[in-house]
Formats: C-alpha cells, sequence, structure tokens
C-alpha cells in the first residue's frame, strides 16, 4: 500500500515553495508600485500552477454540463434560508408510517418546502389540485420552463467569449457549492399523491420485516424521521477548504484514498468508511489543520468511528502502524479526545447505507442493485461537490442508477415512497455518478480496485465494461 507520506510529498514542496515565494513578493511590494505588485502575484500563481496538483487536478475534472439551472436556483435559495431542522424538528422525513394514517407528518415536511418555494404554505390546499399520477411527467415538465433562470445577454459580446465566461462559472461552482435534489411543485404533488397512498396500509403480515425483532418495523418511520433531522444538523461546510491555508481539495482526495485502503485492509463495515469522511469534513470545518497533521486526522477518525460502528475494532498501535509509526500512540489519543471535543460529541450521523437499505426494500432487497449501489456511494467520497449533500439523497441516486445498468424497471410509487425522492430527483444526481466512474483507475484508484473483488460482484469491472460497450455502438 502506496504510504501517505510518499503521495503528499509533492504537496509538502509546493506548500514551502508557495511560503517562500509569498515572502519575497512582501519585500519586493515595499519598493514597487501595484503593477509590480500584481505581477509578482500572477508569476507566484504561474508557479504553483506548474506543481503536481495542476496535474492531479485535470485528472479530476468532471464534467458537470447535468446540473440543471432548477439545482442552481435551489442552491441559491438554501444558502439564504433556514434548514429543515431548524423550522420543523423532527419532522423533517419524506417517507410516512407504512403501519398507520399519518398524513399529517408528510403534510409538515411538504409544508416546509412549499414556504421555501414562496407559495401558499397550506398544505391541505393540494388536494383541490386534483392531479392524475400518470400526467407526472408534463406536469414536471411544463414546470421546469416556467423556473429556468433568465440571464440576460449582451448583444455586444461574442458568442465564444459567453460560452468561455459560462464554463468559467460553472467550474468554480463545481467545488464550492453542494449538489442538492431540486424541489418544485410538481415534485410535490407527486410525493403527496405516494405518501397519500401508502401511509394507511397497515402491517404486512406476507413481510418477513413484520416478524423479525432486529428490523422493528413498528418504529421505523420514527427512526427515519430521526434520521433525516440528524443528516441535516450535522452537516459539514461545503466550502471549508477556504479557510484552510495548506489543504487543498486535491490533498482531500489522496486522504480519502488512503482511508479506503486502511478500512479495507481491517476489513471494517461500510458505515464506518461514511462515518469517517464525515468527521473528517465536519473537523475541517470548524478547525484549521496544517499538512503535517492532516493524516492524524484521517487516521483519528477513522479509529473513533471504528470504535462507534464495529464490534471488534482495530486497536490505536495497529492504526498507528497503518500511518508509518508518523505519530505517536500519545499523539492518538490526544487527537482523538480533542476530536471528540470539536465535534461536541455528535458522533451519531447516519450515513447512506442506513437509506440505502430502506430504499432496497422496494425491490425485495435485491443483492446485485445494492451491492452496484454501494460502489456508486464510494465514489461519493472522493468528491467534494458531495461533502453537503444530504446521506437519503445520494442513497437514491445511487440506487436508482444501479436499477437502470442492471436494467431492473422503472423507479416505481414504492420506490419514491421508502426513499422520499422522485425521478426527476434522481436523474441529474445519477448521470454525474456516472459520469465520476468514467477513468476510474485514476479518479479513485482504491476503491476501483476493492470493487473489482468477488465478493463485491465485480462491479466496478461491470460498469467498465458498460462504458466499453457503448463506445463500440
Amino acid at each position: 500500500m502506496k504510504s501517505f507520506k510518499h503521495q503528499t510529498k509533492s504537496f509538502d514542496e509546493n506548500a514551502r515553495i508557495k511560503s517562500k515565494s509569498n515572502t519575497s513578493a512582501k519585500l519586493i511590494s515595499k519598493n514597487s508600485n501595484n503593477n509590480n505588485a500584481n505581477n509578482i502575484t500572477s508569476s507566484i500563481d504561474k508557479r504553483e500552477a506548474l506543481g503536481d496538483l495542476t496535474q492531479l487536478n485535470e485528472n479530476r475534472k468532471i464534467d458537470l454540463n447535468s446540473k440543471t439551472s432548477l439545482q442552481k436556483v435551489h442552491i441559491y435559495k438554501q444558502k439564504h434560508q433556514k434548514r429543515p431542522h431548524e423550522e420543523l424538528g423532527t419532522k423533517t422525513e419524506l417517507g410516512t408510517n407504512e403501519h398507520y394514517d399519518n398524513s399529517q407528518n408528510s403534510d409538515d415536511v411538504l409544508k416546509f418546502h412549499f414556504d421555501r418555494l414562496g407559495g401558499s404554505s397550506d398544505v391541505s390546499n393540494l388536494e383541490d389540485i386534483g392531479f392524475e399520477f400518470a400526467n407526472q411527467n408534463r406536469i414536471v415538465e411544463q414546470f421546469d420552463d416556467d423556473e429556468e433562470e433568465i440571464v440576460q445577454v449582451d448583444p455586444e459580446v461574442d458568442e465564444e467569449e459567453e460560452e468561455e465566461e459560462e464554463e468559467e462559472e460553472e467550474e468554480e461552482e463545481d467545488y464550492s457549492k453542494p449538489m442538492e435534489p431540486k424541489w418544485n411543485k410538481a415534485i410535490f404533488n407527486e410525493l403527496q399523491y405516494v405518501m397519500k397512498k401508502f401511509s394507511k396500509n397497515t402491517l404486512d403480515e406476507t413481510d418477513e420485516d413484520t416478524f423479525d425483532v432486529t428490523m422493528v418495523a413498528e418504529y421505523a418511520p420514527e427512526i427515519f424521521n430521526y434520521m433525516h433531522e440528524l443528516e441535516y444538523r450535522l452537516v459539514p461546510d461545503s466550502n471549508y477548504m477556504s479557510n484552510q491555508d495548506e489543504l487543498k481539495w486535491e490533498m482531500r482526495s489522496v486522504l480519502i484514498d488512503w482511508v479506503v485502503q486502511v478500512h479495507n485492509r481491517f476489513n471494517l463495515l461500510p458505515e464506518t468508511l461514511f462515518l469517517t469522511v464525515n468527521y473528517i469534513d465536519r473537523f475541517l470545518s470548524k478547525r484549521k489543520v496544517s499538512l503535517s497533521r492532516f493524516q492524524l486526522v484521517g487516521a483519528v477518525a477513522l479509529f473513533i468511528a471504528a470504535k462507534y460502528e464495529e464490534i471488534n475494532c482495530p486497536t490505536v498501535q495497529e492504526v498507528a502502524y497503518m500511518a508509518d509509526n508518523a505519530y505517536t500512540v500519545d499523539e492518538f489519543l490526544k487527537a482523538e479526545r480533542f476530536m471528540i471535543d470539536v465535534l461536541e460529541f455528535d458522533m451519531g450521523w447516519p450515513g447512506p447505507m442506513s437509506f440505502l437499505r430502506r430504499t432496497s426494500k422496494a425491490d425485495d432487497y435485491d443483492y446485485e442493485t445494492r451491492t452496484l449501489a454501494k460502489y456508486f456511494l464510494e465514489i461519493t467520497i472522493m468528491d467534494s461537490r458531495f461533502v453537503a449533500s444530504q446521506p437519503s439523497w445520494l442513497a437514491a441516486g445511487a440506487h436508482y442508477l444501479s436499477r437502470k445498468l442492471l436494467n431492473r424497471g422503472h423507479w416505481t410509487e414504492a420506490h419514491v415512497y421508502y426513499s422520499g425522492y422522485t425521478e426527476s430527483q434522481l436523474r441529474p444526481l445519477a448521470e454525474i455518478l456516472l459520469q465520476n466512474c468514467r477513468n476510474a483507475e485514476s479518479n479513485h484508484k482504491a476503491i476501483f480496485e476493492k470493487y473489482q473483488e468477488r465478493r463485491y460482484r465485480r462491479s466496478s469491472a461491470f460498469v467498465q465494461e458498460y462504458f466499453e460497450a457503448l463506445e463500440q455502438l
């Protein structure tokens, strides 16, 4: 396994060059005018661009043309409005109770999202719309046309210059704004229909989960209500890297790749991996970290997550050994206490695996579908755009894409009910997930090699064969 120290050596060298260059720039700027200072700054930027970070950045550029204008509108609105848990308390789940009539809970959720759209807050008015579920595609398309952003075009600007400006704006948004599901009135109508249809169901005696004590079927809706609250409350800052002095998004990718290798070496649970990444991002959202301590953050986060999720977790000596003994055991223990304190002892982030299992109930827990969906989910931890995305949405999108590639049929009403998301919300996400699978060996090598094993049904190889088949058409 390639050491983290070796992988980050180029990053450390670039950091030293940057520090020396900044010092020389300050001395020269005292005796020069503003134009000379600007030239010095641009030369420093060019010198940094010659480093290894440029090569890594080029390998990790991802086409995001699938991001719709509605998603941009939603992201803009989200920045200026409260999150669901601040206004609804514990009732933030889009799903409803399948064992008794709890349509009031779903009405509260829909009321919140209608308020965000600026519409009527009286959700009971939805029943007067009188739509048919079969006509939802027409309604969605009609609303999409109405909600498109209006962009003023300067007639003096050439078309080529205009396209270049739009591409630059998209590239800036790729790494500074999180991916979010779109919401509109047609989607609310569809959800309202599905929730009311399924929420009045009673316990199904033919369902194995009904009589499985470990599944606690009677309490499932309340449990997922609470998990939806946590996924909004324990979300990292999507742009925390701008506050870090020595770190960049490319360095985060190297660290996560190392964490995946260690996680696979210890044969830990998938929940442990996703929880580790959440601890890392939340910690970096609140504290500045030097490059020399960056690997310690990842190792300690994995150590804490393993304690939380695993029955038999690795010892601190084993984790220190995987970090090439770059830090002592005493440093690990002090860092562990410090990280738990910074995270305010909120260690129970739900993660996407629970939501994936919930969605899998709609297709009778198909193993191949869920295994391929796990591969798509693990890819998201390498992409900085998904740092602040809801795990329930990522799980639903991964499950949706998996069903499409395996030809398992359409996204049914049962999938909408158990996931809480419609097909129109998941299609843009599925396109980005599939695009991230291209050049898998260079973009996420550790995950690609992991899912080439037989126990994971060679999921990564299956996706690459899918791309090869498309090229031959």
